[in-house]
């Protein structure tokens, strides 16, 4: 009996100094092209297991991380990052269920600013190659950690992170057998546009939290109930029409200075709400829809605020650096002349690179790939018609009927950009991925949360009367679906909700 009880003593020891030595031992994969440092053993917590901690440098300048658990489960997930990237993205969340994970900075530090798209290849490598580049490493560490490979690859990212997991899509179709693309920006070349729009319309007339109250309370008095429910959410916010809002009721009476719009900060609502349109009458850039004004997008993007990196000016004024930037090889390019509604031919080209809107996913459909996009619909930087625009050009490039096979957008009532809002915006995509991929069940429906709790977050900048104070959960459905209540039953409850067409209320 001592005898076993010493032998797998024994064997339990070898197996940790081998794991500690194989980690270690990972920075021999060093090459002339790869740089990295010896792997460390991170102790296990309460919420974390053991797990081996790889960093690296790609090119010189590309950093990333490999973290690999104990218990692996032959799953890897990459996480890609928001905004101008320039930092490393989660690595450990997904550890305590067996995934190794990985993320890169994409070549270039936070603290830069758009000071690195002055510099060709760190332009291209946070345009789409420093995520490739790193996933190619992460997976050759995973490989020789564990001596065996990887049954299953995923990715996931939301806002410039979403853009980057649909580069991998269309760039490198065989990379990842399943992707998350939260909130992309599908294109650089319609987001400027109406970025320096919204930033030129502030700088005239700027918007203040007390603006953002009155138009919240306007859009949910208005809307709200339109579904039938009052939860402080508008389910389809495109039912809020011009004529329900009645903008010009909310201009200042005489002498009045709250709860009320000046004349110039109604015509910055207006220039929001409203598409932004060319000569000729074309949409250049749609409009944010109506709802969540208070909880927290509209003051991130149009208040001055140091988060994130940003440089105490309102976000959207750091797109007339981005574009400077980029167009720096154009003598006569002149920012501060450029006409963002009929010149956006004029930068398209220099933008490509950095567009995510390739329709043709047939190499990555034929690769087994499944695809989940995510979108508010109360996101204020990367306004919800655009994903409609994107499923139509895949739809039309690939045929309907084969679309539904890999690809579903689910649209989320009452979420802001990426997270938070009034709506049911909690949810696990991972687990439907997952199950979709390795067991073909399609995920026709899945259920949101909203705790009815204050939770925050860097990019959001939320009113104190914009917070969501009721619980519920809501299904998000396969677009064109929407959820519709039931008529009967605790409307908090998502199981009393289905999901069918706008105008058709049966599954």
């Amino acid at each position: 009996m001592h005898r076993s009880i010493l032998a797998l003593l024994l064997v339990l020891s070898t197996n940790v100094l081998a794991d500690s030595n194989a980690c270690k031992n990972l920075v021999r994969l060093t090459d002339f092209n790869l740089a990295l440092e010896p792997g460390q053993i991170i102790d296990a917590t309460d919420s974390t297991p053991e797990y081996c901690h790889v960093r690296g440098v790609i090119n010189r300048a590309t950093r990333f991380e490999v973290t690999m658990p104990v218990n692996w489960n032959g799953k890897f997930m990459f996480s890609t990052v928001g905004g101008f990237a320039g930092t490393i993205g989660d690595v450990t969340s997904l550890l305590p269920s067996g995934f190794a994970m990985a993320s890169t900075d994409t070549g270039h530090e936070l603290a830069e600013g758009a000071e690195f798209l002055k510099q060709p290849e760190a332009s291209l490598d946070y345009a789409y190659r420093g995520v490739h580049l790193a996933t190619v490493a992460a997976k050759k560490i995973i490989h020789t950690y564990y001596k065996q490979d990887i049954d299953f690859s995923y990715l996931r990212g939301c806002s410039n992170g979403g853009r980057a997991a649909l580069m991998e899509v269309t760039r490198f179709p065989t990379d990842y057998d399943g992707v998350i693309a939260g909130a992309p920006v599908y294109a650089f070349s319609e987001f400027i546009p109406w970025a320096i729009s919204v930033a030129r319309a502030i700088r005239e007339h700027p918007l203040d939290m007390d603006t953002l109250d009155v138009l919240a309370a306007n859009s949910a008095s208005a809307c709200d109930t339109l579904d039938g429910v009052e939860d402080g959410v508008i389910n389809d916010p495109r039912l809020c029409t011009d004529e329900l809002l009645n903008l010009d009721a909310l201009v200042c009476p005489d002498n009045a200075t709250k709860g009320c719009l000046t004349p110039g900060q109604l015509e910055t609502v207006k220039t929001i709400y409203g598409d932004l349109k060319d000569d000729q009458g074309n949409v250049v850039s749609p409009g944010v829809l109506p709802g969540a004004e208070n909880a927290g997008d509209w003051a991130f993007w149009t208040f001055p605020n140091n988060a994130l990196g940003f440089d105490g000016t309102p976000v959207v004024e750091n797109m007339f650096g981005f574009l400077s930037n980029v167009m720096r090889h154009h003598p006569g390019f002149d920012v501060n002349k450029y006409d963002p509604a009929n010149d956006a031919a004029n930068i398209a080209r220099e933008l490509a690179p950095f567009d995510s809107d390739d329709p043709d996913l047939a190499e990555f459909k034929a690769n087994g790939g499944k695809l989940i996009i995510y979108q508010g619909w109360n996101d204020f930087p990367l306004r919800p018609q655009r994903a409609f625009d994107h499923l139509q050009s895949v739809q039309q490039a690939m045929g309907d009927s084969s679309v539904d096979d890999f690809f579903r957008l689910y649209m989320v009532p009452g979420m802001t950009h990426c997270a938070g809002g009034p709506g049911a915006w909690m949810t696990d995509y991972v687990t439907p991925l997952v199950t979709w991929r390795e067991s073909g069940e399609a995920p026709d429906r899945i259920v949101g949360a909203q705790t009815g709790k204050p939770i925050p977050f860097p990019h959001l900048m939320v009113s104190p009367a914009g917070t969501q104070e009721r619980a519920f959960t809501r299904p998000q459905c396969v677009y064109p679906k929407i959820a519709h209540y039931k008529g009967s039953g605790d409307d908090a409850d998502a199981s009393n909700y289905i999901c069918g067409v706008p105008g058709n209320t049966s599954e």
